[in-house]
């Protein structure tokens, strides 16, 4: 069952390597990109902002080995870090559009 914390990291992984390697494609639904400037530079900070989600999988993939009795509880730490990081995304898109927009 502690399996489940690297497959988690690892289809994370493939969403921020796909936002690093196609940057003018619109891959996030939930964001407004404004203008083709701004595609690029959001889908860079949405990429970094998901390094968080991939940290807290990984440490939970690491104490689930560990304490196997702990991963169901952990799996709650997960879901809680990629909402985050969806939340941080759609607060801070915005300022990341306005502020391409001016260059």
């Amino acid at each position: 069952m502690p399996e489940i914390f690297l497959i988690l990291a690892s289809a994370l992984t493939f969403v921020v390597a796909l936002l690093y390697l196609a940057p003018q494609r619109r891959l996030l639904n939930f964001v407004d990109y404004g203008s083709e400037r701004a595609i690029a530079r959001l889908n860079r900070y949405a990429a970094a902002r998901l390094a968080l989600p991939i940290a807290v999988n990984l440490a939970c993939a690491v104490l689930a080995f560990a304490r196997p009795a702990y991963t169901l509880p952990m799996l709650f730490a997960g879901w809680i870090a990629i909402l985050a990081a969806v939340i941080w995304i759609a607060a801070g898109a915005n300022g990341v559009v306005v502020q391409a927009s001016r260059e």
